[in-house]
């Protein structure tokens, strides 16, 4: 998540636009909780000279404008589904390799390190097994060991 201090460096330079307009604390604080949490300030930068690029007839750029036009160079950056396929079919993989590849690249990551993750054959989403407690048979309540020495009659009651 970028840091309050970058995103008041966004914010000023969005406000660089519309005559160096000064921002408070408040505006701050909303702008940079509605930014997305995934965020980098060399994206949220490239996403305000993206929004002034294109003409907006003196619209402001807002924390929703930067979040869709990231989301929108995240998506133009991922790979096609027939682009993943070509790649698998280079790589040789099995079927299985090729489903984790896919999930893999569809997720962002980059082609070296989701072709590690497919030839380890591990699925990294998969728990381990559950390991059985051990368990004795003793019984943990209070005064089970006295119970275990006295006489039944003491136990019922004088008999």
């Amino acid at each position: 998540m970028l840091s309050k201090g970058e995103a008041a460096a966004i914010l000023s330079l969005i406000n660089s636009h519309h005559g160096n307009a000064q921002w408070d604390d408040i505006q701050l604080e909303a702008f940079h909780s509605e930014l997305r949490a995934d965020m980098t300030q060399a994206e949220a930068r490239e996403a305000v000279r993206r929004f002034y690029a294109a003409d907006h007839e003196g619209r402001w750029c807002g924390s929703g404008d930067i979040n869709a036009i990231v989301r929108r160079m995240r998506d133009e950056a991922r790979p096609s589904e027939e682009q993943i396929g070509r790649e698998c079919e280079r790589l040789g993989l099995s079927e299985d390799e090729s489903w984790m590849y896919r999930r893999q690249r569809m997720l962002g990551n980059g082609p070296e390190q989701s072709q590690q993750t497919a030839l380890t054959g591990r699925n990294p989403f998969e728990l381990p097994a559950a390991k059985p407690k051990k368990r004795s048979t003793v019984s943990r309540f209070a005064g089970a060991s006295r119970l275990g020495m006295a006489s039944l009659g003491s136990i019922l009651g004088g008999a």
